[in-house]
C-alpha cells in the first residue's frame, strides 16, 4: 500500500541536504548520538524490507548516515513536531502500551540540535553495533502457523470506486486438523485497492463449548494486529466460518479492476498452554448522531457500565476523516476516575491499537465514558477534499460519513481470578 501519514511526505519532499561546514568539535555526531536513537526507535519501519504495518511502507531506509542525511533536516521537523514516530496519544499514557511508539524530549531534541550543528557523521569507531531483525516474512507477528484465504477471488470492478462486500473464509479440517488457541491475529491485504478489513469468527460447537463469536481480527491504516497474553485466546477450530467485512477503494475507469484474495493469518498458543479466558471485542459506540455543518468542535459521548471484573486487553479508537480527538475515562465504585487514553491527535491515516502492556482490571460496576470531537469546518475540508462540510454527517460505512465506535479487547474474570489480579498482577498460579 502507498497510503502515508497525512503530511509527512510533504515534509519529506521539501527537504534539502544539510552543509556540513563548521568544524566537529563540540556538535552532537550522526554515529554516537543520533543512529542509537533511529536504531531503537525507527528502523523497525525504516529499513530495507522493514515492518509494514498495515501494509503502510516506509518511505525511505534511515539505516546509516548516507541513507539518513539527505532527509535530515525533514527528519528534524516531523521529530520536533511529534508527527513521527506515529503514536497519537498524550504524554499522559506514557509507559502504559507495549506497542508505544514515542521519542523522548531528551531524543528529540538531540535529532534537532544535530541538524542544526550541521549533521556531522562522527567518527564510525563510535557507531553501535548493526541491529539485527528478525525475518518475519512479510508480517508483524512474525510468520504466522496458519494462513487462510478467502474462499473466493473477488474482482473490484472497473467502475467501482467504493466496494464494501462481506466475504469470508471457512476453516476445513486439512486447514487446522486440530482445535488451537490463537495467540495472535494479522489481516494480510491481497492488493492496494484494500482499505480495511474487519474479521468476526462464528465457531460450532466443540465438545461441549457451545457456538461461538469472537474477533477475526483487523487491520485499517496504521492498525497493528491483535497479539493477546498467556492465558487469553480464543478456540480456533474445523468448520468455522470467518467473516470479513471488506472495505476496498479505488480509482474508477477501464482497466482499474483489481482481483483480491486477502489473507488472514494466526500464530497459536503452544499445544500445552493452560487457556483460562476467552477474549471478546466490543465497542462503546454511538451511531444516534449528528454532526451539523461547519462545526470544528462538535463533541459526541457513550458510555458502559462493567457488569463483571473485567481484564481490558488493548484499546482501539476508530473515527473517520472528521475524527479529531477520543478520550477513555473510568468512573470506578469507589468514586474514583482514570484516564485511560487520551488520543489528542487522532489522524484517520494512522488508526492504532493500543495494546496494554499489563491487562487493565476494571472492577463490576465501573463505567467507561468515551467523548469525541469532531471537524466538519474548512479545516478538515482542506485536509481532506472529498469530503462535504455543507451538510449534516450522520453515522456510516463510507469514509466520507463518520464513525464513533472506541473498541476495547477484554475477558471477563471470576470473582477469584480478580481478587488474585489485584493481589499479584496476573491471573495465574
Amino acid at each position: 500500500m502507498s497510503m502515508l501519514r497525512n503530511g509527512f511526505v510533504g515534509l519529506f519532499l521539501a527537504s534539502v541536504a544539510i552543509a556540513d561546514d563548521a568544524t566537529a568539535g563540540a556538535r552532537l555526531t550522526f554515529t554516537k548520538d543520533v543512529q542509537p536513537i533511529l536504531q531503537e526507535n525507527c528502523l523497525i519501519c525504516h529499513r530495507h524490507g522493514g515492518d509494514q504495518i498495515a501494509g503502510m511502507v516506509a518511505p525511505m531506509s534511515l539505516d546509516g548516515y548516507e541513507e539518513v542525511r539527505p532527509w535530515a533536516k525533514a527528519m528534524a521537523k516531523v521529530v520536533a513536531a511529534r508527527q513521527m514516530p506515529p503514536w497519537d496519544a498524550s504524554d499522559a499514557s506514557n509507559g502504559v502500551f507495549a506497542n508505544e511508539r514515542r521519542l523522548s524530549e531528551d531524543q528529540i531534541a538531540t535529532i534537532v540540535r544535530w541538524v542544526e550543528s550541521g549533521a556531522s557523521r562522527g567518527n564510525p569507531v563510535d557507531a553501535p553495533a548493526p541491529k539485527v531483525f528478525e525475518d518475519k516474512g512479510g508480517w508483524v507477528i512474525g510468520q504466522p502457523d496458519l494462513i487462510v484465504r478467502l474462499d473466493k477471488p473477488y474482482f473490484v470492478k472497473d467502475d467501482i470506486a467504493d466496494d464494501q462486500p462481506d466475504l469470508t473464509i471457512t476453516i476445513t479440517k486439512e486447514m487446522l486438523p486440530e482445535p488451537r488457541w490463537i495467540q495472535a491475529i494479522e489481516c494480510k491485504p491481497d492488493s492496494e485497492v484494500v482499505h480495511h478489513i474487519v474479521g468476526m469468527a462464528t465457531a460450532p460447537p466443540y465438545e461441549g463449548r457451545p457456538q461461538e463469536q469472537f474477533s477475526a481480527g483487523s487491520i485499517a491504516a496504521g492498525e497493528d494486529p491483535i497479539m493477546y497474553p498467556p492465558e487469553f485466546g480464543n478456540l480456533l477450530r474445523a468448520g468455522t466460518k470467518i467473516h470479513l467485512s471488506m472495505h476496498y477503494h479505488k480509482e474508477v475507469g477501464p482497466g482499474t479492476g483489481v482481483w483480491d484474495q486477502s489473507a488472514v493469518g494466526f500464530k497459536f498458543h503452544p499445544k500445552d498452554a493452560v487457556i483460562k479466558y476467552n477474549v471478546h471485542r466490543g465497542g462503546i459506540a454511538n451511531a444516534s448522531f449528528e454532526i451539523p455543518p461547519h462545526q470544528p468542535d462538535w463533541k459526541i459521548g457513550a458510555g458502559e457500565i462493567f457488569a463483571k471484573d473485567t481484564l481490558i486487553l488493548a484499546l482501539h479508537p476508530h473515527m473517520h476523516f472528521r475524527g479529531k480527538s477520543m478520550v477513555y475515562t473510568a468512573y470506578y465504585p469507589d468514586g474514583t476516575t482514570e484516564l485511560l487514553l487520551d488520543v489528542n491527535r487522532y489522524e484517520y491515516e494512522w488508526q492504532t491499537n493500543y495494546i496494554y502492556k499489563q491487562p487493565k482490571l476494571i472492577p463490576a460496576g465501573t463505567r467507561i465514558d468515551v467523548m469525541t470531537v469532531y471537524d466538519n469546518s474548512a479545516a478538515a475540508k482542506e485536509k481532506y477534499p472529498v469530503i462535504d462540510i455543507e451538510k449534516p454527517v450522520r453515522f456510516g460505512a463510507p469514509s466520507t460519513d463518520e464513525m464513533m465506535i472506541p473498541f476495547l479487547d477484554y475477558a471477563e474474570l471470576d470473582a477469584e481470578s480478580a481478587n488474585k489480579f489485584r493481589a499479584t498482577g496476573t491471573t495465574g498460579d
